[in-house]
């Protein structure tokens, strides 16, 4: 397929005949592999290369590791079809990735290795995919490696994928599950899951091996065997996976019970199977292969075996024959943008009312004003490309457009200076891009990520945000040269604009921080930096953030609880008393959820049902806490009417409230609107963010905190009490949080180690070392290897693949996945103080306290005291010839 063709099929497209498909998956279960094979059909890559090259992954860390870092788009035409592809990286560092690739495309190619089947990867980004609207489609890929791995037969063969197909429809509901407990309006899940369940009779699950270029579905072999059964090829469809075998020309049921081979083992994977064990024999696996293709009208003439049976496979059943005549069944781009997906694009229309306008009644119709959307920016060839989706009208060079971003109340104009077709390193000038297609923007002005241009006026740009978690490994970095800092400053600009999971900040100091998502983010960032230059860097080791909290004491009476109260007193100006009591898990979560939702200006009305029923039913049983066997009266009053203030801006699940009695103010709910703050409120909000900012075991932000301030009295006529106010506020919450167990929160990974055998105690003795807790250890029963679940800090985690492989010699591998923040329960502060613990830790408490390890490696890196020793045994006497 000319090149030409492609420009000319971009430009004149038809949303009828348009398809825009991404491919999601596990890290290393195939997905850049089978985009090779789809370029091969248009003559982008030969046949033999097709599975080697890597194609778009275009950067050089990429083709060396052999994973995908970031989404790439290209186009390919299958006649009449234009396919849109956008590869994503399978890897939890690189998850925003996905995002942007979900936003491009409305159907989804789901792969899955048959060998390690549903990851942990495989169910995010398939609860991705299903939020951004995407008709999932299941590729069961590396088929071979069944017959050349496991060596199983036809039967365990056909009874393993069918135990797959099982597992990833569980997967399916759990996510569903999931989405609908959170939001209502999904509606009932027995129809969600009838429509979306995978079943190869209903043609929406392929069989593939992208490194070998082959691929069916069911569609396929019934149009090959139905002539020759005399049946009908939609009746063979229906039979070719179930429980029926083949007598004769009919089809017959029970199998299993009468056993018999199914139909799928006798007439799909017995030929296949052939094939794969032709493919291992030197001499007459090539002599066999050339007959095989004689029955089938094949002529095989490469002269290597290996070769042989991909050209054999490839010419029989080519990869991308199949996967377009399924891509041809389903949701094409005119059709996508409707019911649930365009309102979470476009709002209700009373609230984007611009919008929402254009995009119903186009229908993606390229005489349409245009619409286009910025998913991500890309660096190529020295261009600074936006790649976008035009969703209405036809996109043209000269184009002068408004741009308005989901994050801005500013409309921007903009010109377009340039359109472009991506195909890995390689850019193709357009002339113009019609409605439904993807394409990569070069404009007069630098877009926004997530902006929205059209020729229109609007309200606002589309409702698309970045679902991916916040990034925590943070390296503080500096240049060896300081004639260098501007030229970093610069680099670190530009970077943070075409990488939406990188964060830059300048720290209090003027030290410049790099925050990524982990670890092989980490060192993408820096081949950037080295990559434009800047090679000479100061990095320094990573710091992951901790989080502080209040825990509960079941050992203290309720006398002692109410007596846990703090005051503070400056003379007759000043007077505060408040205390400190801790929130549960679930109630800190929907709190910051809430907090998020009042700085964005959305509606509280939900979150805030679902915080009192929450505190309601969970405080009152919260023993060793001040909530135990309070009224639902009281909490509810306190959570309502009496809420004072949500969250800090960067530590939002906490929350202060107002047990003053003689004072009413407005709620953050909006209750008690005729009442107004006294005189310097404000004062006390801010002492109270201070303290939450900034914790009282290593100054790091608070989580799960609820101050209660039950006495407030001020000298307003004194001049400067604002300030004392604030510091008060901050010292006095301080002061009663160190009346109650204070704990750490580390940040969590969910470790998952395949191991042999003769490598699991050095597994574990390497988990042990990183502080993991083991969850769950199993057996896989087909490849024999032992799956070594676990949670480990994010702080103990780095260099982990490195150990895991130098320990067991490369008979071990480990994949990271970020879990939840977990509370460290280990008092930082213990000391040995009854007999029992002297005896057995000692004076001096020499067991392991990592609470206070992870603490005082926080205060040291911070500049904040230490109780460590300068000198230890000062008197004790030392062998100066030992020290030579």
């Amino acid at each position: 397929m000319s090149t030409r063709e492609v420009v000319d099929a971009i430009a004149t497209a038809v949303p009828r005949t348009t398809r825009n498909v991404s491919l999601i998956a596990h890290v290393d279960h195939g997905k850049t592999t089978f985009a090779d094979s789809l370029l091969a059909s248009n003559g982008i890559v030969s046949a033999r290369q097709a599975g080697k090259l890597r194609l778009l992954d275009s950067r050089a860390d990429e083709q060396e590791r052999g994973i995908t870092m970031k989404a790439s788009a290209t186009s390919l035409i299958y006649s009449p079809l234009l396919i849109n592809l956008v590869d994503s990286p399978g890897h939890v560092d690189f998850s925003g990735e996905v995002a942007d690739a979900l936003v491009l495309a409305d159907i989804s190619l789901l792969l899955l290795d048959v060998v390690e089947g549903v990851c942990s990867q495989t169910e995010s980004v398939l609860r991705r995919a299903l939020i951004h609207g995407q008709q999932v489609v299941l590729v069961l890929n590396k088929l071979d490696r069944l017959r050349w791995e496991l060596q199983l037969d036809e039967a365990r063969a056909y009874a393993h994928i069918k135990h797959l197909i099982e597992a990833a429809n569980s997967c399916l509901s759990q996510v569903l599950r999931g989405l609908m407990l959170a939001d209502e309006s999904w509606g009932g899940i027995e129809e969600m899951e009838s429509r979306m369940h995978f079943s190869p009779s209903n043609l929406n699950v392929l069989f593939s091996s992208a490194s070998h270029s082959f691929a069916f579905s069911l569609l396929d072999f019934a149009e090959i065997y139905a002539p020759k059964l005399e049946l009908q090829t939609e009746e063979l469809v229906a039979s070719l996976f179930d429980d029926f075998y083949l007598a004769g020309k009919k089809i017959m049921p029970d199998a299993y019970s009468k056993g018999r081979k199914s139909v799928f083992e006798q007439l799909i994977l017995t030929p296949l199977w052939q094939i794969f064990d032709a493919g291992q024999a030197e001499e007459v696996g090539l002599v066999a292969l050339q007959e095989m293709g004689k029955k089938l009208g094949l002529t095989v003439k490469s002269r290597r075996v290996g070769e042989a049976m991909d050209e054999f496979l490839r010419t029989w059943l080519p990869l991308p024959r199949a996967t377009f005549r399924l891509l041809a069944r389903c949701v094409n781009a005119g059709s996508a943008m409707s019911g649930r997906r365009l309102t979470m694009l476009c709002g209700e229309e009373n609230e984007n009312y611009g919008i929402g306008q254009i995009m119903v009644y186009s229908r993606c119709d390229s005489s349409a004003p245009v619409v286009f959307f910025v998913a991500k920016l890309v660096l190529c060839d020295g261009r600074r490309l936006a790649l976008s989706r035009v969703f209405s009208g036809t996109l043209k060079e000269g184009d002068e457009l408004n741009a308005r971003s989901s994050r801005s109340e500013e409309t921007m104009r903009i010109r377009i200076r340039s359109l472009w077709l991506m195909r890995g390193r390689e850019l193709i000038p357009l002339r113009e891009a019609a409605a439904g297609v993807v394409v990569a923007v070069e404009t007069d002005e630098l877009l926004p990520v997530l902006s929205t241009v059209t020729e229109m006026e609007i309200n606002q740009g589309m409702l698309v945000s970045r679902d991916a978690e916040e990034p925590l490994v943070r390296v503080r970095i500096s240049p060896q040269k300081l004639e260098d800092e501007e030229k970093l400053r610069e680099a670190l600009k530009v970077i943070s604009l075409f990488d939406g999971g990188l964060r830059v900040r300048e720290e209090e100091n003027g030290e410049l921080a790099l925050i990524t998502a982990g670890e092989v983010h980490l060192e993408k960032c820096l081949q950037d930096l080295r990559e434009m230059g800047i090679d000479e860097l100061d990095v320094s080791s990573p710091i992951v953030p901790f989080l502080e909290t209040v825990a509960v004491d079941g050992t203290l009476t309720r006398d002692q609880i109410e007596a846990h109260v703090t005051e503070c007193r400056r003379g007759d100006s000043l007077h505060l008393r408040l205390r400190i009591v801790p929130l549960p898990e679930q109630l800190s979560t929907l709190i910051g959820a809430a907090t998020r939702a009042a700085r964005a200006g959305e509606d509280l009305t939900v979150v805030k049902e679902k915080i009192l029923n929450m505190a309601v039913t969970v405080l009152p049983s919260l023993k060793g806490s001040w909530w135990y066997k309070q009224t639902p009266e009281r909490i509810r009053d306190l959570f309502s009417s009496r809420l004072w203030s949500l969250g800090a801006e960067k530590a939002t699940e906490n929350v202060l409230m107002n047990a003053v009695g003689d004072y009413e103010r407005r709620s953050v709910w909006g209750d008690n609107p005729s009442c107004s703050p006294r005189e310097l409120d404000s004062a006390i909000v801010t002492g109270y963010e201070l303290f939450v900012s900034s914790g009282p075991l290593c100054n790091e932000r608070m989580r799960g905190v609820g101050v209660i301030v039950e006495e407030w009295k001020v000298d307003v006529q004194e001049s400067g009490v604002s300030g004392q106010l604030m510091a008060a506020m901050k010292a006095t919450c301080t002061a009663a949080a160190k009346k109650t167990p204070l704990r750490l929160v580390a940040a969590m990974y969910r470790c998952v180690v395949a191991t042999s055998s003769t490598a699991l105690g050095k597994v574990h003795a390497v988990l042990g070392q990183r502080k993991a807790k083991i969850t769950s250890e199993d057996v896989d029963e087909l490849t024999g290897l032992f799956l070594v679940r676990s949670l480990m800090p994010v702080v103990e985690s780095f260099s982990l693949c490195d150990q895991l492989r130098k320990k067991t010699s490369g008979l071990a591998t480990g994949q990271l996945e970020w879990s939840h923040w977990q509370l460290i329960d280990e008092d930082p502060y213990w000391q040995p103080t009854t007999e029992d613990e002297i005896e057995e830790y000692g004076m001096k408490g020499d067991s392991p306290n990592h609470a206070r390890g992870y603490m005082d490696a926080v205060r040291r890196r911070k500049g904040l005291p230490t109780e460590d020793l300068i000198v230890v045994s000062a008197e004790k006497q030392r062998n100066l010839s030992m020290k030579k």
